[in-house]
């Protein structure tokens, strides 16, 4: 049986809700809390209390599926869905969004499912419009302020592949200024500056299609 685990990032610090001790190996500045201890530490990271430090708290359980949805009643929970897009080279599609490398991703819309909104985010930032989207990668957490409240966003993400580079055109209007397909070695580059979430469902992707025995 697979580990489960649960990462919830604010900037880049993180709470790590697992089942799994190997999940935990060689985190630094790794701090070991539990169970009583979740909403305590998840309030120092997401105040001023670290002082900019990037602390990681861990908690280990036997059920983090049941512990995050407890922790999670207790926040408004955006939804959102974005996709990890490849070209027929096996690049990877990629925009810098606020001066920061990103991947397309957007909130789900009312009435619409997460597959939908997946595709229809990377369409309107991207420019892109021949794609097809096939299998869920995984989800993404993070937590951040908005109007004095913490919110936490739960981000689906979808596998894609693309049969046309042409119009990639940057959705300027969400701060975008750049869209472009990458190989797949530029990702692990100090080139690529982006969020710690991130990194890890590019990580999360490329291992699921090793598994799969795609290319990548």
């Amino acid at each position: 049986m697979e580990p489960q685990t649960y990462k919830i990032y604010f900037n880049e610090g993180a709470i790590i809700i697992t089942d799994s001790p190997d999940t935990l190996k060689g985190i630094p500045n790794l701090y070991y809390i539990g169970d009583d201890e979740l909403q305590k530490s998840f309030n120092i990271l997401v105040t001023s209390e670290t002082f900019g430090k990037a602390m990681t708290f861990g908690l280990m359980c036997p059920d983090p599926q049941e512990t995050f949805l407890q922790f999670a009643d207790n926040y408004t929970v955006i939804q959102a869905a974005g996709g990890l897009v490849f070209n027929k080279q096996n690049q990877l599609l990629c925009i810098k969004r606020n001066g920061i490398w990103d991947l397309p991703k957007g909130k789900i819309e009312k009435y619409e499912d997460q597959r939908a909104a997946a595709l229809r985010e990377v369409m309107e930032e991207t420019g892109i419009n021949r794609i097809n989207i096939s299998d869920k990668i995984g989800e993404t957490y993070h937590a951040y302020h908005e109007d004095e409240a913490v919110l936490l966003k739960e981000t689906h993400w979808y596998k894609m592949n693309s049969q046309s580079e042409v119009n990639l055109k940057p959705q300027e209007e969400e701060g975008i200024t750049d869209v472009k397909f990458a190989d797949l070695e530029w990702y692990s580059s100090p080139e690529f500056v982006s969020y710690s979430s991130i990194h890890d469902i590019i990580k999360m992707g490329l291992e699921k299609l090793q598994e799969k025995g795609e290319e990548v």
